[in-house]
C-alpha cells in the first residue's frame, strides 16, 4: 500500500518568519522564534517568545501579531478568557492593533455563544480595518452572529437562540452586498446561503451558492455539483418558501454539501420534528452527526495541543457517534450490522464523504470532507506519465490536528496516495482574491511596499550569514511582480472592471492548482512508478516539478521559499536543497542574469531571473531532466 502524503496550503503569511533553523535559530529575533515555535506547536515556547516581542520589539506589526496570537492561545487552547480579554484590551489601546483586537474578541465571544457582544465587537472592527478585505471580514463576522444562533436553534444544537425576521433580513442584505462586491470569497457566500434558507429568500441563496462555488470547481457541466446546480438554478429564483419545492431544494443543497442548510430547511415544516421524507430525515441526522463529530474532534485537538490528548478515547467516542447515526440513515428494511468500514462506504455513497484517519506528522488525527470535484487526469513530465484521479473536498468536518493548531495561518492542502490526489478546496480559494487585492487595493499595496522594504533590509543582512534561508522579501517580490505582469497583460487585452477581476482570479487560481496539485502531486504519482524514494527525496523532486511545469513559475516558488527552509522535516530539507541548487545555478550563470550583482548575496536577487531562467535553473537539478531543455508549463 502506498502511504498517504500530505501537502500544505499556506493561507496567511506574516511579515517575518524564521530562517534556516539549526543553531541559527537561537540567533533569530524574538518574533521569528515565536513564529517558528507556534508553527511547530511548541506553544509554551511560542508564548514566551511572543511576550518578549511585546516587551522589546519596535515593529508595531510584530507587537500586534504577538498580542492577537497570545490572546487566541489563551482562550482557544487554555480556555482562559480572562487573560485573553486583558491582552485584547492592551492591544486595542495600542491603536495599530485595534482591528485585530476587536476581531479576536468577536471570535472568542462567538465561540462561547455570546452572540450580541460578539456582533458588537465585529461591528466595532469595521472602522479601524486597514483595507476593504478587513472591513469585509468584520462585516461578515457581524452577520454570522445573527445567522448562526438562528441556525443552531433550528438544528437543536447548543448556543441556539431566536432571531427576529427583521434582524435576519438585515444580515442577509449585508451579505448580499459583500458577495456582489467580492464574488468567490467563501465566508460571506456560505453565510448568505444559510441566512437565505432561514429567510426563505431563494435569490439570496442562489447568489451565495454561485459565489461559493465560483472558483476551483472544475467542469461545472459534470461532476458532483452539476445536478444540484441545475436544480438550484431552476427553483431558487422564484422560491419564497413554497412547500412544494422544499424536498427538491433539501436534496440539492445536501448534494452540493450544504448539509446544515439542507437540514434547516428539512426541519422547518414540523417545528423541529423529524421530516417524513426518509432522505430528508437522514440528511438531518447526518448534519447533526457532523456538528457533534467536529466539536468532539476540535476538543481532542485542543487537548493534544496541551499534551494530554487521548486518541483512543477520541476514536471510541467517534465510533459511538457513528453507531448512533447508523439506524437513522434511510434503509430499505432493517439496517445491516454496523462496522467502521461499512460506515465509511455508506458515508461516501450517500454524502460524498472522504475520511482519512491515522497519523499525520506524528499526530493522531482525522481528515473528513466531502467531494465537490472528482475527475481523471493524465500527468506528463519529462517523457513519463501517470494517470491520477483528482478529488476536491469541501465542507470539512476536520482537516487534521495541524490545521486546527495553526489557526488559520496554514492548513493541510490535501494528500496523495494510491487512490489519487485529494485537494482541500477552501485552502486554495482565497489566494486568487488576495493576489488581486495585493496589486489593486491601495491600502494593501501601501502595506505590502512597507513590509517589502523592511523585509528586504533584514534579508540582505541575514543572507550574509546564511546564504540559503527563507527570505520573505524574495517571495513577496516575485508574487508582486507576477501579479503586476498579469494585470498589465489583461488590461492590454482590453479587460476592465468586473471582467478584469474575474479573469485575473481565474488565471491565478488555475495556476496555483496546476502547480501545487497536478505538477507537484502528479510528480509523486510518476515517482511511484519509478522506484522507492525517501520522503525527503520525493518532496525534493516534486518541488522541482512544481516550478518547472507551472503556468506561472514565480507563484509556484511559494512551495519552496517557505518558512520551514532548512528545518528537520522532509519538506524543510527538500526546500533547502532546491534553494541551494538555484544558488549554485546563479553562481554559474551570473553573467546571464540582467542586473545581478555577483558581489552581493545571490538568493535575495532571485527575482531578477526571468521565468525561463527560473525554469532552467530548477530543471537543471532534476534527475529526470537528464540535460534536456526545460519544458514550459505544458511539458
Amino acid at each position: 500500500m502506498v502511504p498517504t502524503r500530505f501537502f500544505l496550503a499556506v493561507l496567511l503569511v506574516t511579515s517575518a518568519a524564521p530562517g534556516c533553523g539549526g543553531d541559527a535559530a537561537s540567533q533569530e529575533p524574538a518574533f521569528s522564534r515565536a513564529q517558528a515555535a507556534f508553527m511547530g506547536h511548541d506553544f509554551d515556547a511560542a508564548e514566551a517568545a511572543y511576550r518578549e516581542v511585546l516587551q522589546t520589539d519596535t515593529v508595531a506589526a510584530h507587537r500586534t501579531e504577538a498580542g492577537a496570537v497570545l490572546a487566541g492561545m489563551a482562550w482557544r487552547l487554555r480556555h482562559d478568557t480572562a487573560t485573553a480579554a486583558g491582552l485584547l484590551r492592551e492591544l486595542e489601546a495600542s491603536g495599530p492593533g485595534r482591528y485585530r483586537a476587536r476581531m479576536e474578541r468577536a471570535r472568542m465571544l462567538a465561540a462561547h455563544h455570546a452572540w450580541g457582544p460578539a456582533g458588537e465587537a465585529a461591528a466595532a472592527a469595521v472602522q479601524p480595518a486597514e483595507d476593504a478585505g478587513g472591513r469585509d471580514r468584520a462585516r461578515t463576522a457581524r452577520a454570522a452572529t445573527v445567522i448562526e444562533p438562528a441556525l443552531r436553534a433550528r438544528l437543536g444544537r447548543p448556543g441556539g437562540a431566536a432571531v427576529d425576521s427583521g434582524t435576519l433580513a438585515a444580515a442577509v442584505a449585508e451579505l448580499r452586498e459583500l458577495v456582489r462586491a467580492a464574488p468567490g470569497v467563501l465566508e460571506p457566500a456560505r453565510w448568505l446561503v444559510l441566512g437565505g434558507v432561514l429567510l426563505h429568500d431563494g435569490p439570496a441563496v442562489l447568489e451565495g451558492w454561485t459565489s461559493y462555488y465560483l472558483v476551483s470547481t472544475g467542469d461545472t457541466a459534470r461532476g458532483p455539483l452539476a445536478e444540484p446546480r441545475r436544480t438550484l438554478s431552476a427553483l431558487l429564483p422564484a422560491w419564497t418558501g413554497q412547500a412544494a419545492q422544499r424536498t427538491a431544494l433539501v436534496h440539492a443543497l445536501a448534494d452540493s454539501r450544504f448539509f446544515d442548510a439542507a437540514a434547516a430547511l428539512a426541519l422547518e415544516p414540523a417545528g423541529g420534528a423529524a421530516p417524513a421524507d426518509p432522505r430528508a430525515a437522514e440528511l438531518v441526522a447526518y448534519a447533526e452527526f457532523l456538528y457533534d463529530a467536529a466539536e468532539l474532534t476540535d476538543e481532542y485537538y485542543r487537548q493534544t495541543a496541551l499534551g494530554r490528548g487521548d486518541h483512543r478515547a477520541w476514536r471510541r467516542e467517534l465510533r459511538e457517534l457513528g453507531r448512533a447515526l447508523w439506524p437513522r440513515l434511510a434503509w430499505e428494511g432493517a439496517p445491516p450490522r454496523y462496522s467502521e468500514e461499512r460506515a465509511r462506504e455508506e458515508a461516501d455513497r450517500r454524502f460524498g464523504a472522504v475520511v482519512i484517519a491515522g497519523e499525520t506528522a506524528g499526530y493522531e488525527d482525522m481528515h473528513y470532507g466531502h467531494r465537490v470535484v472528482d475527475e481523471q487526469r493524465t500527468v506528463r513530465q519529462y517523457g513519463h506519465q501517470a494517470a491520477v484521479r483528482f478529488v476536491s473536498l469541501d465542507a470539512m468536518a476536520s482537516n487534521g490536528f495541524q490545521s486546527w493548531a495553526w489557526d488559520g495561518r496554514a492548513a493541510h492542502g490535501g494528500w496523495q496516495n494510491e487512490n489519487g490526489i485529494v485537494q482541500v478546496r477552501p485552502g486554495y480559494v482565497d489566494e486568487p482574491r488576495q493576489a488581486w487585492a495585493a496589486v489593486t487595493d491601495t491600502a494593501a499595496v501601501r502595506r505590502g511596499a512597507a513590509e517589502l522594504a523592511r523585509d528586504s533590509a533584514a534579508d540582505a543582512a541575514r543572507a550574509l550569514a546564511a546564504p540559503v534561508a527563507y527570505f520573505p522579501s524574495v517571495l513577496a517580490r516575485m508574487q508582486r511582480d507576477d501579479g503586476r505582469a498579469l494585470l498589465d497583460s489583461l488590461r492590454g487585452a482590453g479587460l476592465a472592471g468586473p471582467a478584469l477581476e474575474a479573469a485575473f482570479q481565474r488565471i491565478v487560481g488555475e495556476a496555483v492548482q496546476e502547480s501545487s496539485i497536478f505538477a507537484h502531486e502528479g510528480r509523486h504519482a510518476i515517482d511511484q512508478t519509478l522506484g522507492r524514494f525517501s520522503t525527503e527525496e520525493l518532496e525534493y523532486r516534486a518541488k522541482l516539478s512544481q516550478v518547472v511545469f507551472a503556468p506561472r513559475p514565480r507563484l509556484a516558488l511559494a512551495g519552496t521559499m517557505d518558512a520551514n527552509v532548512g528545518d528537520r522535516t522532509p519538506h524543510g530539507r527538500a526546500n533547502a536543497r532546491v534553494l541551494r541548487g538555484i544558488l549554485e545555478w546563479m553562481q554559474a550563470h551570473a553573467a546571464e542574469v540582467a542586473g545581478l550583482d555577483p558581489s552581493a548575496p545571490l538568493l535575495p536577487q532571485l527575482p531578477l531571473l526571468s521565468d525561463a531562467q527560473l525554469r532552467e535553473a530548477v530543471a537543471s537539478l532534476d534527475p529526470l531532466a537528464d540535460g534536456a531543455a526545460p519544458p514550459g508549463p505544458e511539458g
